[in-house]
């Protein structure tokens, strides 16, 4: 890579390794030929033809040698470090190290490749998850767990026993339930994404103690973030952690959100989010300094329309 040629590989044998430039055919005769010996256990390069004779220009946007798996090894500790690194700043690293830009869609699959040796086939996670389940209820006694799942259809539309798709999980840890009721009464709950192959959204619900210590108390991961998710989050959070009818609901008050809230008929209030609010100004009206203003107002409002985290 640094002289700008490549190589192909003649023969490849338990016992012999040639190779040959990949513009053999042009003349070049660089050539390299190795064998394994049986009494050290050892390769060992029999004979070398070289420099390369073949004109290259500059492969300036890549190489054939640096490939996915190459690149792989390459970024393995970084991603380690940085499991959220964006692909754009895996090439940049790559090309500082190589001096080749490689494609988006080759990093992509190098972090693909990275992220599943260091943390798991993703497909493979989920078979893993009834194990973690058993764990949880085992040696965290008093874990509540929801686990929704739907029938599997093959390719063929056929349905296949014995195996199910997961759907949505709720669960919450036992410590959480009895400290609730030692907070303010107000709960903000919201979603995000998850990245990685399968973009489900994280459901989380928060609560404040008296000394503004953020407490979670609840979770979910569903498919969607509409009034079924929601819905389902919150009937589980009434059941498992929130016996109070005399609770205010912090939230972006989503559609999905408000529906499901009215839906299930708890008198739960909902109020919107300050720092939700402040977003979505200065994202309409590019001015910092009304921003300010306008939380500085929203603080003074008597609770609860001041709640913010």
């Amino acid at each position: 890579m640094n002289i700008s040629v490549d190589y192909k590989v003649a023969v490849s044998k338990p016992t012999l390794y040639i190779g040959e430039c990949w513009k053999s055919g042009e003349g070049c005769n660089w050539r390299v030929r190795a064998a394994f010996i049986q009494n050290s256990q050892m390769w060992e390069i029999r004979k070398f033809v070289g420099p390369h004779t073949c004109t290259s220009t500059r492969m300036t946007e890549d190489h054939r040698k640096l490939d996915s798996k190459t690149i792989c090894t390459c970024i393995m500790p970084i991603v380690k470090d940085m499991p959220t690194i964006k692909v754009s700043v895996l090439i940049a690293e790559i090309q500082a190290r190589f001096q080749y830009r490689v494609s988006y869609r080759k990093a992509w699959i190098a972090k693909q490749m990275a992220m599943e040796q260091l943390y798991g086939d993703f497909d493979a996670s989920y078979n893993e998850l009834q194990g973690w389940i058993a764990a949880m209820r085992e040696y965290v006694p008093g874990t509540v767990i929801e686990l929704q799942t739907r029938p599997y259809y093959g390719p063929d539309d056929q349905l296949q026993l014995g195996k199910r798709i997961f759907h949505r999980m709720f669960w919450t840890f036992d410590p959480c339930v009895p400290a609730f009721p030692h907070c303010k009464p107000f709960v903000q709950v919201d979603g995000t994404w998850l990245y990685g192959k399968y973009t489900q959204i994280l459901l989380i619900a928060v609560a404040q103690d008296g000394n503004r210590n953020v407490l979670p108390i609840a979770f979910a991961i569903v498919d969607k973030e509409n009034m079924e998710s929601w819905e389902f989050f919150l009937t589980n959070l009434r059941r498992y952690v929130i016996s109070n009818d005399n609770i205010c609901i912090i939230s972006d008050r989503g559609k999905g959100l408000i529906a499901a809230i009215r839906r299930s008929g708890v008198p739960w209030r909902s109020v919107y989010c300050i720092r939700h609010i402040a977003a979505n100004f200065i994202r309409d009206y590019k001015n910092a300094d009304w921003k300010r203003q306008f939380v500085k107002i929203g603080k003074r409002l008597p609770y609860p329309f001041n709640i913010s985290f």
